[in-house]
């Protein structure tokens, strides 16, 4: 079944503050940036910044299967908030989407957002010069394929899968490079 991300989710702006948002390590609310991101694309939750709002917030804060899709910039993004969480916004450069999940699993949407079908569409369609970036009236006309909720399941596992490797992928290139060098070293000194 195909349908347009607009039959499927509600969409909005992150959090915008008109005066700006200064970071305070004794803020009452977290704030997640397109810095606190890794390569694979997931938050790094010991990166956020704390700050305190002015005004509401209530609109803005984030919970749990809500997607983040970076709008602003090369890279744009889907991510899936996968944990419950307590006074945590996120910055502008993103917009919150919120998927009907008796036709889509969050999960699954964040990851087709990745995939090459609509990362093509997003780049025909995003404006601006240096930074650029797609519009909340552009992404909402984007197509999703959406399969039966059994094989959003596998491809989530396949998924999941494939990220285990990367990582584990990482480390042995990491401990291989330690040990490299010791020997290297090791073999100067003798």
């Amino acid at each position: 079944m195909k349908k347009l991300l607009k039959e499927i989710s509600l969409i909005k702006v992150g959090f915008q503050s008109r005066k700006g948002i200064r970071m305070d390590p004794e803020g009452s609310h977290w704030l997640i940036q397109a810095k606190d991101f890794d390569k694979q694309r997931q938050i790094r939750w010991s990166n956020l910044a704390r700050f305190s709002p002015i005004g509401g917030t209530s609109r803005y804060e984030l919970k749990l299967d809500d997607v983040l899709f970076l709008a602003r910039g090369q890279d744009n993004f889907a991510c899936h908030i996968d944990r419950d969480l307590k006074a945590t916004v996120v910055a502008n450069t993103f917009y919150i989407l919120r998927p009907n999940q008796e036709m889509v699993l969050s999960p699954f949407l964040a990851w087709w957002l990745n995939q090459t079908p609509a990362q093509d569409y997003i780049k025909l369609r995003r404006s601006g010069g240096s930074l650029p970036f797609i519009s909340i009236s552009a992404l909402l006309q984007l197509e999703i394929s959406i399969p039966t909720f059994e094989i959003q399941n596998k491809i989530l596992e396949l998924e999941k899968l494939r990220k285990q490797e990367a990582n584990l992928t990482a480390s042995l290139f990491e401990k291989k490079s330690v040990l490299i060098e010791a020997v290297s070293l090791n073999a100067i000194n003798e």
